[in-house]
């Protein structure tokens, strides 16, 4: 562990910092510990809350934590216990009230904390109440914007985003298409927002994790000679799986070596429409998975790959994006949000235009045809991951935290 510097390499006082991520599993979580750690090798000192369901807990990250990060894993601890085991609307319904319990016991232990900075992880509607409480027994707070708007446009949920970014102190966006969005859609102050890029997922590859391409593809039954596209992450409609099942019937009748491969939990699809899209994945022979995919077993989907595949409708940024870059599978992606600031097309991506099945098919076709192109992208998508690299996005994060650190401390 080194002592904390500026750029200049000045000492820095170390900080007593909380990181607050409700999840405890998915890419949110992958984000916090990647950016805990690193803030921890530069000397600070880090309090993590997250969920009682914290999914690295049984992997070999667990045990190698720097001493001076210190997992809380206090939320959603009553529903964590009880698993499945009531009916669905007994289920939400607790969650609910438990997480305005959990927001309140989140407070109350920051304020006997006493913190320099409290850094929230923002991605939800319960976020506003964290916002407020924080504020409330103040907290030097920073918001990192995950989502900048609900994927779904629900317009309550809207509106509660909109306080989210006019009550956060420091706003940290992933992109400058997300910061002016934050400025023109939501008013909020130039002075209020700081863009820091998302850090790379290597971490799943250098903690041994990563499975051997035959051995990926035999565990899905394909071949080695097939040509595989791989769709990966949570199942929504921003995210256009339709418009990729609308391709495939192309791509596959061209190319009968082509497979598709399916893995997301389909988190606020209906039953009916859940079952369309399993039904339609059939049809075209996908090997397929609806439902989450465990941090272990996510190495195996991508060695398996030569080709990611994100067709979404709109996008703020994505974890999966970067866990392509940092494990070398080519990404295959439309012009929609942060992409086209992190992609750059024909070298370290593909991009086509959103909501547009044929720019997709013949896309796939050419990606699937060339195992050049295919290894002049993961080149340049390695070399996109190496600029995320965690120590520098934690450099930056320190640097906000710093800043806001000091003049609470002046105020005060």
């Amino acid at each position: 562990m080194t002592p904390p510097q500026t750029t200049n390499g000045a000492a820095r006082r170390p900080m007593r910092l909380v990181e607050i991520e409700t999840f405890g599993r998915g890419g949110l979580i992958h984000y916090a510990y990647n950016l805990s750690c690193a803030l921890a090798q530069r000397g600070h000192e880090i309090i993590l809350f997250t969920a009682a369901g914290y999914e690295l807990e049984n992997s070999e990250l667990a045990t190698r934590l720097p001493a001076n990060v210190r997992l809380v894993k206090k939320i959603g601890r009553f529903t964590h216990r009880r698993g499945g085991r009531w009916p669905a609307f007994l289920t939400r319904l607790t969650r609910q009230i438990e997480a305005i319990v959990d927001a309140a016991t989140v407070a109350l232990s920051v304020r006997r904390l006493r913190p320099d900075i409290v850094h929230l992880h923002c991605t939800n509607p319960i976020s506003l109440l964290y916002i407020l409480l924080l504020r409330l027994v103040g907290a030097p707070l920073v918001a990192t914007a995950h989502v900048v708007t609900p994927h779904e446009r629900i317009r309550f949920e809207n509106r509660i985003y909109r306080l989210i970014h006019r009550w956060s102190p420091r706003i940290i966006a992933h992109s400058e298409f997300d910061r002016a969005r934050l400025l023109t859609e939501f008013d909020v102050d130039p002075e209020q927002v700081t863009v820091i890029p998302h850090g790379e997922y290597g971490f799943f590859e250098r903690e041994g994790a990563a499975t051997g391409r035959s051995e990926a593809r035999r565990s899905f039954g394909l071949e080695p000679e097939d040509e595989v596209a791989l769709f990966f992450g949570y199942i929504r409609e921003y995210k256009g799986l339709d418009l990729l099942l609308e391709a495939w019937a192309a791509v596959s009748k061209a190319r009968p070596r082509a497979r598709l491969l399916v893995a997301g939990d389909p988190v606020r699809l209906g039953p009916e429409r859940r079952a369309e899209l399993e039904a339609w994945a059939t049809r075209l022979g996908a090997v397929h998975t609806f439902g989450y995919i465990p941090f272990a077993e996510v190495p195996r989907y991508f060695g398996a790959a030569d080709v990611l595949v994100m067709p979404y409708r709109h996008i703020s940024q994505s974890g999966v994006l970067y866990l392509a870059l940092s494990l070398g599978v080519p990404v295959l992606g439309t012009r929609v949000g942060a992409l086209p600031e992190v992609l750059r097309d024909g070298d370290s991506g593909l991009l086509v235009p959103p909501e547009s099945p044929a720019a997709l098919a013949q896309a796939l076709l050419r990606i699937l045809g060339d195992p050049e192109l295919r290894k002049r992208l993961a080149q340049g998508g390695h070399r996109v991951a190496d600029e995320h690299s965690w120590p520098a996005i934690a450099e930056r994060t320190e640097a906000v935290f710093a800043k806001l650190a000091q003049a609470y401390r002046e105020k005060s």
